[in-house]
């Protein structure tokens, strides 16, 4: 009996498998190649930047970076021409522009997200502890445990410093805002609250407006109030007072900073990789295709790219890494 039961759950399983359907666009517009091939191959990839396996790293704020980290170390975030390294074993490092060590530290766990500002480093831990470090005078000034999240989306959204305040975002769908010199977190603001994947996987300030999201729900913080959305995230491009919203189910939503909806177009069954901004918003389908989409979504081109995307991928400032190799978008 019970192998009867299993056959069965496997021939579910690949029946769900095999009707599975995919993007397939219209009409391709144009074809697009590889520029160039890089001397190693992707290792890790984050919101904020990539690591090699050869050690080299890219950094959203700063491209193609000319130093490389040792094995075992991936990137974490760079500010204040620093950057911030760590290592599956807890020991986290910051580099000046020099590859030169400023600070270097072992730590129970291991480092899932970091800001630095002068010399306050704010973190997140993999048990989802936050604290507040002084990188200067080698002591801790705040920490507290938060709930373990189960499960978690690879993107994580580093803390950000808005001058005394530090904004945590947390493993379990929450932002602790604190003031760094009194040392006391002022607010907790709960995004969501799913078990699984709940981890705040964005958050950016413009215009004196807080946007942050989990992958089930979207919150909009302003001086005087505050707005929610749930929708099904896959990633999200914050410009020019509007917010898109890639979803998972092959939509981009254009919103307002209340979070109302504006305008919204289709591509069914797509599987957003990646996306990214310049002129135009730019998404990386996963049957490889390069969505290219007008700001106001009034129109958008197709190209096709070489290969299928069958790993991870890094997508910034008109460029797109993947394996060992990247395209220019011109």
């Amino acid at each position: 009996m019970k192998n009867i039961f299993l056959i069965l759950a496997f021939s579910l399983l690949f029946i769900g498998c095999s009707s599975r359907k995919y993007y397939e666009p219209k009409k391709i517009d144009a074809e697009i190649g590889y520029s160039k091939t890089m001397k190693s191959t992707l290792s890790d990839v984050s919101r904020d930047g990539a690591t090699y396996e050869n050690g080299q790293i890219i950094a959203k704020n700063g491209g193609l970076q000319s130093i490389t980290i040792a094995k075992g170390f991936r990137f974490v975030n760079a500010m204040e021409e620093k950057i911030v390294i760590t290592s599956g074993s807890g020991e986290v490092k910051i580099l000046g522009k020099s590859a030169e060590v400023i600070f270097e530290k072992t730590f129970p766990q291991q480092l899932v997200s970091a800001a630095l500002k002068e010399n306050l480093l704010a973190m997140v831990f993999g048990d989802n502890m936050i604290m507040l470090y002084d990188i200067k005078e080698d002591r801790m000034i705040y920490k507290e445990p938060l709930a373990h999240a189960v499960a978690l989306d690879a993107r994580l959204a580093n803390p950000i410093f808005l001058n005394d305040l530090v904004v945590f975002a947390t493993l379990d769908g929450r932002l602790l805002i604190m003031d760094s010199t009194k040392k006391i977190v002022l607010r907790d603001v709960s995004i969501s609250n799913k078990a699984l994947f709940n981890n705040v996987m964005f958050l950016n300030v413009q215009n004196n407006i807080l946007i942050a999201a989990t992958s089930s729900k979207i919150i909009s913080i302003d001086p005087k109030s505050i707005n929610s959305i749930s929708i099904d995230v896959k990633d999200i491009i914050y410009k020019d007072h509007k917010i898109y919203v890639f979803t998972k189910s092959g939509r981009v939503v254009l919103l307002n900073e209340s979070l109302k909806k504006q305008k919204e177009i289709k591509f069914p069954y797509a599987l957003f990789s990646a996306v990214f901004e310049g002129d135009k918003l730019y998404a990386v389908e996963r049957k490889g295709y390069l969505l290219e989409i007008e700001n106001d979504l009034s129109s958008y081109r197709v190209r096709k790219m070489p290969d299928e995307i069958k790993s991870s991928l890094f997508a910034h400032d008109n460029r797109i890494y993947f394996d060992d190799k990247y395209i220019d978008i011109e």
